[in-house]
């Protein structure tokens, strides 16, 4: 028996009637389970080995971390979106989404076509037969009113 197989936390045993039994410790307690959840939890086990035994003595590297897939703009605090800023992002939705809900349809229409799905003022205007000025000021009045919307009073 290899030295990882002593200190192993999983374990088969065969019956006397030849069925075999999965065995999983956990806390220090036998946890009899399926042969899919040993399979899994014995290939995870191999895998960690492995990786344990290749990085032995290996530096860490830029290109190391690059074949792994981790991205260093990923492993530093600038990328990562602080809890106020998540919370900030998360109301101005909601708040967003409350004033886009009590605009009128012809209001949200026209909202839903140049922000939301991309389309020039001048295709909507020739879609509606108005002028793309007339549809430049509307757009800038109904977003006006949707920033007093979001507004809270006091």
């Amino acid at each position: 028996m290899k030295n990882w197989q002593k200190d192993r936390n999983y374990r088969k045993y065969k019956n006397a009637d030849g069925s075999v039994i999965y065995v999983i410790t956990v806390d220090g307690e036998d946890v009899e389970v399926s042969e899919e959840v040993f399979t899994a939890y014995s290939k995870s086990d191999r895998r960690e080995r492995y990786c344990a035994e290749r990085d032995t003595g290996r530096l860490l590297s830029l290109e190391r971390l690059e074949e792994d897939g981790a991205l260093l703009e990923y492993l530093t605090d600038e990328h990562a979106e602080s809890a106020e800023d998540s919370a900030i992002r998360i109301i101005f939705a909601e708040r967003a989404a409350a004033a886009f809900m009590k605009l009128e349809p012809d209001e949200r229409r026209l909202i839903q076509a140049l922000i939301i799905d991309g389309v020039t003022e001048q295709s909507y205007a020739d879609a509606v037969g108005l002028s793309q000025v007339a549809i430049h000021k509307r757009k800038k009045r109904i977003l006006k009113k949707i920033s007093d919307l979001m507004v809270i009073k006091q």
